[in-house]
């Protein structure tokens, strides 16, 4: 399976520590300085990687206004951009996918796959053009979940919203714009959930693809919509909730 060859950087001890322990991770470097390689020097040591020791004015220098806690790891990333890697995914009885409709807030794609790792999803699928790299907000809005759910950049989402339908997957959009409630939908037992940028919501062409649109039932006089993480987090819940049961 193909991965992306480039590398990144990351920035702070939580999100390094997570990386370094992550085997499917190509490490060039890491960059620290003395007291912090003695804090964390277990770790470090594990991994394997060469230390390259700098002064906490030079660690500044190299993070250029990210916040860094005196280490930064040059490593892979991992985003795959194949989409034989959701193989797998498609011969489970069960199986619950993410894609992103041109959700593009780092933060927010962050939270999101926090909570997809926290409710079993197999994959979060990212449009190559419309949805962030692998940047150092994004990772340390994943709190290092990042690590632990596969990540696949796709070309097309319509092709690959076709090619999940002949994989048995029923297809569910998640839209403020429509008047179907989520509770008024059943998810089938290998689901793809489509979640839109606030506000735009999901493309035409997305809707037109989908097999049902719904959207959170609220309060009467509430907010008109939720930020699409907290909107994602909740229907994944139902979802996992539902399998659960059944």
């Amino acid at each position: 399976m193909k991965k992306n060859s480039s590398f990144i950087k990351i920035y702070g001890k939580h999100p390094v520590l997570a990386a370094l322990a992550n085997t499917k991770r190509t490490h060039k470097e890491l960059f620290t300085t003395k007291n912090t390689y003695l804090e964390l020097k277990e770790a470090i040591d594990k991994s394997g990687i060469k230390v390259n020791m700098k002064s906490p004015h030079e660690m500044d220098s190299l993070a250029q206004d990210s916040v860094h806690q005196n280490i930064i790891l040059h490593t892979s990333s991992i985003m795959h951009r194949d989409m034989t890697f959701l193989n797998p995914c498609f011969k489970k009885e069960r199986s619950l996918i993410i894609a992103l409709d041109q959700v593009t807030d780092p933060q927010n794609v962050g939270a999101i796959i926090r909570s997809a790792l926290a409710f079993n999803v197999d994959a979060i699928l990212l449009p190559e053009h419309t949805a962030p790299d692998e940047t150092p907000s994004l990772i340390k809005a994943s709190s290092g979940a990042i690590e632990k759910l596969p990540i696949v950049k796709i070309t097309n989402l319509v092709n690959t919203i076709q090619l999940l339908q002949k994989n048995n997957y029923w297809v569910i959009g998640l839209d403020s714009n429509t008047n179907h409630l989520m509770t008024q939908s059943t998810f089938g037992k290998k689901t793809l959930l489509i979640l839109g940028s606030e506000g735009k919501g999901l493309r035409r062409l997305t809707k037109e693809h989908c097999d049902d649109i719904v959207k959170l039932p609220m309060a009467e006089n509430s907010v008109e919509s939720l930020n699409v993480s907290n909107a994602a987090a909740i229907v994944m819940y139902e979802i996992f909730k539902s399998s659960s049961i059944a």
